[in-house]
Protein backbone atom coordinates (compact mmCIF):
# COMPACT_ATOMS: atom_id res chain seq x y z
CA UNK A 1 0.00 0.00 0.00
CA UNK A 2 1.60 3.62 -0.74
CA UNK A 3 2.27 5.45 2.13
CA UNK A 4 0.17 8.26 3.18
CA UNK A 5 1.67 12.07 2.99
CA UNK A 6 0.50 14.53 5.36
CA UNK A 7 -1.26 16.25 2.55
CA UNK A 8 -3.17 13.38 2.36
CA UNK A 9 -3.79 12.53 6.45
CA UNK A 10 -4.93 16.01 6.51
CA UNK A 11 -7.36 16.04 3.43
CA UNK A 12 -8.82 13.34 5.30
CA UNK A 13 -9.42 14.55 8.56
CA UNK A 14 -10.73 17.63 7.27
CA UNK A 15 -7.54 20.09 9.18
CA UNK A 16 -4.79 21.81 7.60
CA UNK A 17 -1.43 20.30 7.23
CA UNK A 18 -0.14 22.72 9.58
CA UNK A 19 -2.68 20.69 12.41
CA UNK A 20 -1.29 17.75 11.38
CA UNK A 21 2.13 18.87 11.86
CA UNK A 22 1.47 19.88 14.98
CA UNK A 23 -0.03 16.43 16.00
CA UNK A 24 3.07 14.86 15.39
CA UNK A 25 4.71 17.33 17.37
CA UNK A 26 2.73 17.06 20.71
CA UNK A 27 1.28 20.73 19.78
CA UNK A 28 -1.95 21.92 21.30
CA UNK A 29 -4.63 20.91 19.66
CA UNK A 30 -8.44 20.37 20.31
CA UNK A 31 -9.75 17.31 22.05
CA UNK A 32 -12.07 16.56 18.63
CA UNK A 33 -8.67 17.25 16.38
CA UNK A 34 -6.49 15.56 17.67
CA UNK A 35 -9.23 12.06 17.59
CA UNK A 36 -10.07 13.05 13.57
CA UNK A 37 -6.26 13.32 12.90
CA UNK A 38 -5.65 10.16 15.39
CA UNK A 39 -8.43 8.17 13.59
CA UNK A 40 -6.80 8.24 10.39
CA UNK A 41 -3.29 7.49 11.44
CA UNK A 42 -4.83 4.75 13.07
CA UNK A 43 -6.53 3.01 10.09
CA UNK A 44 -3.24 3.82 7.98
CA UNK A 45 -1.09 2.69 10.40
CA UNK A 46 0.77 6.09 9.75
CA UNK A 47 4.05 6.50 11.21
CA UNK A 48 6.00 10.09 10.58
CA UNK A 49 8.94 10.08 8.68
CA UNK A 50 12.07 12.73 9.33
CA UNK A 51 10.97 15.44 6.92
CA UNK A 52 7.67 15.28 9.32
CA UNK A 53 9.20 15.72 12.37
CA UNK A 54 11.07 18.57 11.20
CA UNK A 55 8.35 21.02 10.20
CA UNK A 56 7.39 23.73 12.01
CA UNK A 57 8.66 23.86 15.78
CA UNK A 58 5.47 23.10 18.22
CA UNK A 59 5.74 26.54 20.02
CA UNK A 60 6.65 29.51 17.54
CA UNK A 61 6.53 31.75 20.56
CA UNK A 62 4.57 34.31 18.48
CA UNK A 63 1.19 35.96 19.68
CA UNK A 64 -0.68 37.56 17.09
CA UNK A 65 -2.88 40.16 18.37
CA UNK A 66 -5.67 41.87 16.15
CA UNK A 67 -7.29 45.59 17.00
CA UNK A 68 -9.49 47.58 15.66
CA UNK A 69 -7.19 50.31 15.19
CA UNK A 70 -3.47 52.04 15.83
CA UNK A 71 -4.62 55.22 16.46
CA UNK A 72 -7.01 55.33 19.49
CA UNK A 73 -6.33 55.89 23.03
CA UNK A 74 -7.56 52.39 23.93
CA UNK A 75 -6.01 50.11 21.27
CA UNK A 76 -2.68 51.95 21.20
CA UNK A 77 -2.55 51.70 25.32
CA UNK A 78 -4.01 47.88 25.61
CA UNK A 79 -1.28 46.75 22.59
CA UNK A 80 1.55 48.48 24.40
CA UNK A 81 0.48 46.40 27.80
CA UNK A 82 -0.29 43.06 25.92
CA UNK A 83 3.31 43.45 24.25
CA UNK A 84 4.90 44.07 27.63
CA UNK A 85 3.22 41.07 29.39
CA UNK A 86 4.34 39.07 26.06
CA UNK A 87 7.63 39.69 26.25
CA UNK A 88 7.89 39.25 30.17
CA UNK A 89 6.90 35.94 29.37
CA UNK A 90 9.38 34.69 26.35
CA UNK A 91 6.65 35.46 23.10
CA UNK A 92 6.90 38.33 20.67
CA UNK A 93 3.93 39.97 19.40
CA UNK A 94 2.55 39.86 15.65
CA UNK A 95 0.08 43.12 15.27
CA UNK A 96 -2.97 43.02 12.70
CA UNK A 97 -4.22 45.94 12.08
CA UNK A 98 -8.27 45.75 10.45
CA UNK A 99 -9.24 49.42 10.54
CA UNK A 100 -12.51 48.53 12.06
CA UNK A 101 -13.06 46.18 9.58
CA UNK A 102 -14.90 42.76 10.48
CA UNK A 103 -13.82 41.02 7.25
CA UNK A 104 -10.64 41.54 7.99
CA UNK A 105 -10.86 40.96 11.45
CA UNK A 106 -12.07 37.07 10.33
CA UNK A 107 -9.64 37.02 7.39
CA UNK A 108 -6.89 37.82 10.41
CA UNK A 109 -8.12 35.27 12.58
CA UNK A 110 -7.84 32.63 10.03
CA UNK A 111 -4.73 33.94 8.59
CA UNK A 112 -2.71 33.70 12.02
CA UNK A 113 -4.02 30.49 12.42
CA UNK A 114 -2.49 29.36 9.35
CA UNK A 115 0.84 31.06 10.20
CA UNK A 116 1.38 28.60 13.69
CA UNK A 117 1.24 31.12 15.98
CA UNK A 118 0.55 29.67 19.26
CA UNK A 119 -2.33 32.56 20.10
CA UNK A 120 -4.61 34.54 19.07
CA UNK A 121 -5.63 37.63 21.00
CA UNK A 122 -8.50 40.07 19.08
CA UNK A 123 -10.28 42.91 20.21
CA UNK A 124 -13.30 42.75 18.40
CA UNK A 125 -15.79 46.15 17.74
CA UNK A 126 -18.00 43.72 17.07
CA UNK A 127 -19.22 40.30 18.24
CA UNK A 128 -21.33 38.59 15.59
CA UNK A 129 -22.23 34.62 14.95
CA UNK A 130 -19.12 34.84 12.37
CA UNK A 131 -16.47 35.14 14.90
CA UNK A 132 -17.73 32.51 17.25
CA UNK A 133 -18.05 30.14 13.78
CA UNK A 134 -14.18 31.60 12.85
CA UNK A 135 -12.71 31.06 16.15
CA UNK A 136 -14.36 27.46 16.59
CA UNK A 137 -13.01 26.36 13.05
CA UNK A 138 -9.24 27.14 13.93
CA UNK A 139 -7.01 24.91 16.17
CA UNK A 140 -5.26 28.20 17.50
CA UNK A 141 -6.19 29.50 21.18
CA UNK A 142 -8.26 32.56 21.46
CA UNK A 143 -9.12 35.03 23.80
CA UNK A 144 -11.41 38.00 23.44
CA UNK A 145 -10.43 41.21 25.08
CA UNK A 146 -12.81 43.65 25.67
CA UNK A 147 -16.03 42.05 24.13
CA UNK A 148 -18.44 39.34 25.66
CA UNK A 149 -17.84 35.83 24.00
CA UNK A 150 -20.20 33.64 24.47
CA UNK A 151 -18.28 30.33 23.95
CA UNK A 152 -15.03 31.72 23.92
CA UNK A 153 -12.58 32.88 26.52
CA UNK A 154 -12.61 36.23 27.29
CA UNK A 155 -11.52 39.24 29.31
CA UNK A 156 -14.37 42.13 29.19
CA UNK A 157 -15.13 45.37 30.72
CA UNK A 158 -17.74 45.87 33.02
CA UNK A 159 -19.26 48.05 31.45
CA UNK A 160 -23.41 48.30 32.29
CA UNK A 161 -22.44 48.99 36.00
CA UNK A 162 -20.16 51.11 35.52
CA UNK A 163 -22.76 53.05 33.34
CA UNK A 164 -24.80 52.61 36.40
CA UNK A 165 -22.34 54.64 38.32
CA UNK A 166 -21.95 57.38 35.92
CA UNK A 167 -25.47 57.67 35.65
CA UNK A 168 -26.13 57.94 38.91
CA UNK A 169 -23.17 60.60 40.22
CA UNK A 170 -25.10 62.64 37.00
CA UNK A 171 -28.57 62.22 38.74
CA UNK A 172 -27.27 62.71 42.47
CA UNK A 173 -25.79 66.38 41.43
CA UNK A 174 -29.10 67.38 40.60
CA UNK A 175 -29.62 66.48 36.55
CA UNK A 176 -33.05 64.81 35.15
CA UNK A 177 -32.70 66.15 32.03
CA UNK A 178 -30.02 64.07 30.00
CA UNK A 179 -29.49 63.15 27.06
CA UNK A 180 -27.30 60.50 25.24
CA UNK A 181 -24.66 59.52 22.48
CA UNK A 182 -23.52 56.71 22.12
CA UNK A 183 -22.48 54.19 19.03
CA UNK A 184 -24.53 51.15 17.55
CA UNK A 185 -25.73 48.38 19.55
CA UNK A 186 -23.74 45.83 17.04
CA UNK A 187 -20.62 47.08 19.60
CA UNK A 188 -22.12 44.64 22.70
CA UNK A 189 -19.70 46.93 25.12
CA UNK A 190 -19.63 50.13 24.33
CA UNK A 191 -22.99 50.26 22.20
CA UNK A 192 -25.21 47.92 23.90
CA UNK A 193 -24.20 47.60 27.57
CA UNK A 194 -22.85 51.28 28.11
CA UNK A 195 -26.21 52.61 26.72
CA UNK A 196 -28.61 49.96 28.57
CA UNK A 197 -26.77 51.17 31.97
CA UNK A 198 -27.33 54.50 31.23
CA UNK A 199 -31.25 54.09 30.46
CA UNK A 200 -31.93 51.32 33.21
CA UNK A 201 -30.64 54.30 35.40
CA UNK A 202 -32.78 56.47 34.69
CA UNK A 203 -35.77 54.35 34.47
CA UNK A 204 -35.26 53.63 38.02
CA UNK A 205 -35.56 57.02 38.89
CA UNK A 206 -38.84 56.98 36.64
CA UNK A 207 -37.35 59.54 34.43
CA UNK A 208 -35.81 58.76 30.46
CA UNK A 209 -34.27 60.15 27.73
CA UNK A 210 -36.02 61.11 24.69
CA UNK A 211 -32.75 62.25 23.32
CA UNK A 212 -30.77 59.75 22.52
CA UNK A 213 -28.17 60.23 19.31
CA UNK A 214 -26.65 57.46 17.47
CA UNK A 215 -23.15 57.66 15.48
CA UNK A 216 -19.49 56.27 15.33
CA UNK A 217 -16.83 56.74 17.27
CA UNK A 218 -14.96 59.75 15.40
CA UNK A 219 -15.63 62.78 17.40
CA UNK A 220 -15.47 64.40 14.19
CA UNK A 221 -19.35 63.28 13.27
CA UNK A 222 -20.01 63.52 17.56
CA UNK A 223 -19.09 67.22 16.65
CA UNK A 224 -21.51 67.30 13.62
CA UNK A 225 -24.48 65.42 15.06
CA UNK A 226 -24.19 67.45 18.03
CA UNK A 227 -24.05 70.72 15.93
CA UNK A 228 -27.56 69.27 13.76
CA UNK A 229 -29.18 68.92 17.13
CA UNK A 230 -28.30 71.91 18.77
CA UNK A 231 -31.77 72.84 19.98
CA UNK A 232 -33.19 69.74 21.47
CA UNK A 233 -29.47 69.53 23.46
CA UNK A 234 -30.56 72.84 24.96
CA UNK A 235 -33.64 71.18 26.78
CA UNK A 236 -31.26 68.81 29.03
CA UNK A 237 -28.12 69.92 31.08
CA UNK A 238 -26.23 67.26 30.65
CA UNK A 239 -24.53 64.72 27.84
CA UNK A 240 -23.85 61.41 28.65
CA UNK A 241 -21.00 60.40 25.85
CA UNK A 242 -19.94 56.29 25.31
CA UNK A 243 -16.39 57.39 24.90
CA UNK A 244 -14.48 60.19 25.58
CA UNK A 245 -13.62 61.18 22.26
CA UNK A 246 -16.91 61.35 21.44
CA UNK A 247 -17.23 63.96 24.17
CA UNK A 248 -14.43 65.81 22.59
CA UNK A 249 -16.26 66.44 20.07
CA UNK A 250 -19.28 67.47 21.83
CA UNK A 251 -17.57 69.73 23.96
CA UNK A 252 -16.70 71.83 20.90
CA UNK A 253 -20.29 71.94 19.46
CA UNK A 254 -21.47 72.90 22.59
CA UNK A 255 -19.36 75.72 23.54
CA UNK A 256 -19.55 76.94 19.55
CA UNK A 257 -23.59 77.27 20.87
CA UNK A 258 -22.91 79.53 23.71
CA UNK A 259 -23.41 76.29 26.15
CA UNK A 260 -20.04 76.03 28.55
CA UNK A 261 -18.98 72.45 29.96
CA UNK A 262 -18.90 72.99 33.91
CA UNK A 263 -20.71 76.17 33.75
CA UNK A 264 -23.83 75.98 32.66
CA UNK A 265 -23.94 72.74 31.29
CA UNK A 266 -22.50 69.07 31.54
CA UNK A 267 -20.90 66.64 29.72
CA UNK A 268 -20.13 62.96 31.08
CA UNK A 269 -18.28 59.96 29.55
CA UNK A 270 -16.32 57.07 29.16
CA UNK A 271 -12.52 56.35 28.72
CA UNK A 272 -10.05 58.70 30.95
CA UNK A 273 -7.91 59.34 27.74
CA UNK A 274 -4.69 61.17 28.53
CA UNK A 275 -6.15 64.71 27.84
CA UNK A 276 -9.41 64.18 29.38
CA UNK A 277 -8.08 65.38 32.70
CA UNK A 278 -6.45 68.20 30.49
CA UNK A 279 -10.09 69.91 29.37
CA UNK A 280 -10.90 73.74 30.31
CA UNK A 281 -13.33 72.27 32.03
CA UNK A 282 -11.93 68.20 33.18
CA UNK A 283 -14.01 65.49 31.97
CA UNK A 284 -16.02 63.27 34.36
CA UNK A 285 -15.52 59.88 33.11
CA UNK A 286 -14.90 56.13 33.84
CA UNK A 287 -11.87 54.92 33.89
CA UNK A 288 -11.26 51.35 32.85
CA UNK A 289 -7.81 49.11 34.23
CA UNK A 290 -6.57 49.02 30.61
CA UNK A 291 -2.91 47.52 32.60
CA UNK A 292 -4.89 44.91 34.38
CA UNK A 293 -7.08 43.63 31.36
CA UNK A 294 -3.94 43.42 29.39
CA UNK A 295 -2.14 41.58 31.78
CA UNK A 296 -5.04 38.82 32.24
CA UNK A 297 -5.89 38.79 28.94
CA UNK A 298 -1.80 37.25 28.60
CA UNK A 299 -2.42 35.11 31.56
CA UNK A 300 -5.64 33.55 29.96
CA UNK A 301 -4.23 32.97 26.76
CA UNK A 302 -0.56 31.13 28.19
CA UNK A 303 -2.79 29.03 30.23
CA UNK A 304 -4.95 28.18 27.44
CA UNK A 305 -1.50 27.11 25.66
CA UNK A 306 -0.56 25.22 28.54
CA UNK A 307 -3.63 23.46 28.98
CA UNK A 308 -4.07 24.59 32.47
CA UNK A 309 -7.02 25.68 34.19
CA UNK A 310 -8.61 29.02 33.76
CA UNK A 311 -11.78 30.85 33.88
CA UNK A 312 -13.83 31.21 30.67
CA UNK A 313 -14.54 34.59 31.45
CA UNK A 314 -13.00 37.91 33.60
CA UNK A 315 -14.70 40.89 34.53
CA UNK A 316 -12.12 44.17 35.12
CA UNK A 317 -13.04 46.87 37.12
CA UNK A 318 -13.47 50.28 36.69
CA UNK A 319 -13.09 53.92 38.71
CA UNK A 320 -15.06 56.88 38.20
CA UNK A 321 -13.21 59.89 38.04
CA UNK A 322 -15.37 63.01 39.30
CA UNK A 323 -14.11 66.54 37.43
CA UNK A 324 -15.45 69.73 36.90
CA UNK A 325 -17.56 68.91 33.46
CA UNK A 326 -20.80 67.85 35.82
CA UNK A 327 -21.76 71.02 36.93
CA UNK A 328 -23.78 70.35 40.69
CA UNK A 329 -27.29 71.87 40.33
CA UNK A 330 -27.88 71.32 43.72
CA UNK A 331 -25.69 73.95 44.93
CA UNK A 332 -26.50 76.10 41.49
CA UNK A 333 -28.67 78.30 39.68
CA UNK A 334 -28.69 77.56 35.91
CA UNK A 335 -29.56 80.62 34.34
Amino acid sequence: MKKLTIVEIARMAGVGTTTVSRYFNGGNLKKDTKEKIKEVVDKYNYTPNTFAKALKSTDSKIIGVIVPCLHSYVSSNTLKYIDENLKKNNYETLIMNANFDEEKQLEYIRKLARMNVDGIILLPTTMSKSYEDTIKSIDVPVVLLGQEGEYTYSVEYNDFNAARDLTNFVLASGHRKIAYMGVGEEDIAVGYYRKLGVMRTLENYNLDSKDVFITNFGLENSYRLINENIDRIRENTCLICATDNLAYGAIKALEEHGLSVGDNFSVAAFGDYASSSLLKSPLTTIKFDLKEAAKNTVDMLLKVIKEEETEMKILIGYELKTRKSVVDLNNYNRK
